[in-house]
Formats: C-alpha cells, sequence, structure tokens
C-alpha cells in the first residue's frame, strides 16, 4: 500500500487526475443531493441561480482536491483550514459564474442548427469554470504563470465540459452526471500539470528517498524549501529556509537563514538531511525570460 501511494505521489499528472476526478464525483454527489430538492418550475432568473448553485457546489470539491493534491505532492502537511478557505472561495465562484453563464446562454443553443456547433458552444461555458479555477490554482503552484494557468484551465474546463455532456447523453442519472463532472476535475487537474512540465525551462529535481522523486518548475516567482508552508517541505529546517529562482537569466539559491545568495548552475547539488536536490535546466542563457 505505501509503495503505490509513493508511486501516486511522485506521478504528478496521475496524482492531479486522479485528485480532480474523484473530488469532481463526490461534489457532484452533494451538489446533486442539494440540487434534487429545488422546486423543478423555477423562473428564468431563479433557473440560473439554482444552477449557479448547484455548479459552484461541485466546483468547491474541484478546487479542495487539486489544492490537496498540490500538498501531497509537496510533502506538505495539510492546513485543513487553510485548504478548505481557498476551495470555498476559488471553487464556489468559478463554479457558480460558469454554471450561471451557461444556464443563461442555453437557450441561445436552440437556435443552433448544427449539433457539432451546439455541442462546442455548450462545452466552451464550461471552460470559464476551469479558467477561473486555473487562474487561482496559479497561485499555489510557483512559476506556472497566469497565462499559462488560465489556458491550461480553459482547455481542462472545455475538455471536461465536453465529457460531462457526451456521458450525460447517455441518460445515466445521477452515475451519468457523476462521471460527467469527475471528467471535468479530472480534464482540469491533468491540463493544469501538461501545461505546466511544457512549459519549463528549469526545474528542480527533488530525491525523497532512492525510489521517491518530484519536479518543481523554476522561474521569477521563488520556490521555497522548509518546513511549514513551503513549497518543497523539509520538516528539519525553519519555514522557507531557502528558496530557488531565476534572476536576469541565472538560477539563484538564496539561504534566508544566513542571507547568502548563490548562483547555480545545471547539475548543482543541494543536500538538507536526507533529501537531495539537483538543479535542471537544457538552457544555458535564460536572459530576459519572465514568468508569463
Amino acid at each position: 500500500m505505501q509503495v503505490a501511494y509513493s508511486g501516486m505521489r511522485q506521478n504528478k499528472k496521475m496524482l492531479f487526475w486522479l485528485f480532480g476526478f474523484l473530488s469532481g464525483m463526490l461534489g457532484a454527489l452533494v451538489a446533486e443531493i442539494i440540487y434534487i430538492n429545488i422546486p423543478v418550475k423555477l423562473s428564468y432568473l431563479l433557473n440560473i441561480l439554482s444552477v449557479a448553485l448547484w455548479a459552484g457546489i461541485f466546483s468547491i470539491f474541484i478546487a479542495a482536491g487539486l489544492f490537496w493534491a498540490i500538498d501531497i505532492y509537496g510533502h506538505r502537511n495539510v492546513d485543513w483550514f487553510g485548504l478548505l478557505r481557498k476551495a470555498l472561495t476559488a471553487g464556489f465562484i468559478a463554479g457558480a459564474m460558469s454554471g450561471g453563464i451557461a444556464q443563461a446562454v442555453s437557450p441561445l443553443s436552440y437556435f443552433i442548427d448544427n449539433g457539432l456547433v451546439r455541442f462546442v458552444f455548450k462545452s466552451a461555458c464550461w471552460g470559464l469554470l476551469g479558467l477561473i479555477l486555473g487562474w487561482r490554482l496559479s497561485k499555489s503552484l510557483p512559476n506556472l504563470g497566469t497565462h499559462r494557468a488560465i489556458f491550461a484551465g480553459l482547455a481542462g474546463g472545455f475538455i471536461g465540459g465536453a465529457g460531462y455532456l457526451i456521458a450525460n447523453a447517455f441518460d445515466m442519472g445521477l452515475v451519468g452526471i457523476m462521471l460527467g463532472i469527475g471528467i471535468m476535475g479530472a480534464a482540469l487537474g491533468l491540463c493544469i500539470v501538461l501545461v505546466e512540465e511544457r512549459s519549463r525551462v528549469a526545474y528542480v529535481e527533488v530525491h525523497w528517498t532512492p525510489d521517491e522523486k518530484s519536479f518543481f518548475t523554476l522561474g521569477s516567482t521563488p520556490v521555497f524549501i522548509g518546513a511549514g508552508d513551503s513549497d518543497i517541505c523539509v520538516p528539519s529546517v525553519p519555514n522557507r529556509a531557502m528558496s530557488l529562482t531565476i534572476e536576469g537569466g541565472q538560477i539563484m539559491g538564496t539561504d534566508h537563514t544566513k542571507g547568502k545568495k548563490k548562483q547555480m548552475s545545471d547539475g548543482d547539488h543541494i543536500t538538507i538531511g536526507k533529501i537531495d536536490m539537483i538543479i535542471r535546466t537544457g538552457i544555458e542563457k535564460m536572459k530576459g525570460m519572465s514568468d508569463r
């Protein structure tokens, strides 16, 4: 069991895909339990608000699942209060906005004769959910970058929305809804990781054990190493004891406990306790690089 968990934890794509899928399934179940008690016949405005509430509820769960995945990947102790606070704000706002807009413009789809165009139109409405969640998740994933996070979120939301529509086309009731929202969460999590990995120019390779390692993208935003809320959790040193960043095209390591800064190159090692970290980059000069 421990080996399986360790393997999942170091496979970032699998971790975010799985947590996005499971949290989406659970969120859909909770949202449906609440939504089923809402009267069927509502006015146009109240119908928009009810769908916004439904989408906001399941989006809270998706956001919580992905924030949790970030903590697990960084080997951090989960701050449940902080995680729920972020999920409540980011998730509900993203879900309510996208769900409300999707419901508000849904009557327009009846004027679209082409079935494929109608399908794309409805999927794009759900892309807004991913866009907002992606933007918020970028604050917790150093050097993903706002623009890349928005693109990843938009793509994930669109793909997830398409999956939701396909799953519900089979008329499987609650199972279809849960599966569809699960696909939405999985697509969002996977797209964010893929965009982050494809866009990185440098990263730090963290060897937790001889058989487990993780990768953290380097850029203009510092990647903190240490205890507490550091991006790379090393309990044996103070919170945010060290940071890695790219400044003026060079990778810089800063020891905040001593106030010392050192230029680092590809292949350089950082050893803290039993944890070994290696700087990796295939680009010699990164001058002018910005976290776009």
